[in-house]
């Protein structure tokens, strides 16, 4: 990463979560260049943490947040037109169109979300070395979790049993 701007600064100091670090950023911005209709262009920076995707603009009247969180993205997206390169970063019912004049800036931050993206992702291999006790342990919880949905009423005593009998031949 280059030398952080403003708005990475003021990302870690407001919003940054102590679980996270930043991946990588680039300055551009979202929206309309040229301000018509009523998508206003807003400068600022993407930044790829390890738990999210983020659009972040810190100025004088406000600040403009754009969050995905890595989970969610479904698909990426890489335009180049002249000088200026576009990310558009989908998910469901959220996306975020990303301009920016910086390419290798660009390609390192869809580099880091897919990289990211493939250490949350479960591998078969991790699948497989989970110990059978602490599979067991997740169904009893996902039990734990169907019983209190039962007693709030989101779902009723048909739907619980046939999740329940589900759960139990995991068992």
């Amino acid at each position: 990463m280059a030398k952080e701007s403003k708005h990475v600064i003021k990302f870690k100091e407001l919003h940054l979560k102590q679980s996270e670090r930043i991946v990588a950023s680039s300055e551009g911005y979202i929206g309309n260049a040229m301000g018509k209709g009523d998508d206003t262009q807003h400068n600022g920076v993407l930044l790829t943490t390890n738990e999210r995707v983020v659009f972040y603009r810190k100025g004088l009247m406000g600040e403009v947040i754009e969050s995905i969180p890595l989970k969610n993205i479904n698909s990426l997206e890489r335009k180049s037109a002249l000088m200026k390169h576009t990310i558009l970063i989908h998910s469901s019912g959220n996306k975020i169109e990303f301009k920016s004049f910086n390419k290798a800036e660009n390609e390192q931050l869809v580099t880091a979300i897919e990289n990211e993206q493939a250490l949350l992702a479960p591998t078969e291999e991790n699948i497989k070395t989970k110990p059978p006790e602490s599979q067991s342990e997740d169904v009893y919880l996902q039990l734990k979790k169907l019983g209190e949905l039962k007693e709030l009423g989101i779902i009723n005593e048909d739907e619980f049993n046939d999740k329940k009998s589900i759960l139990m031949n995991k068992i």
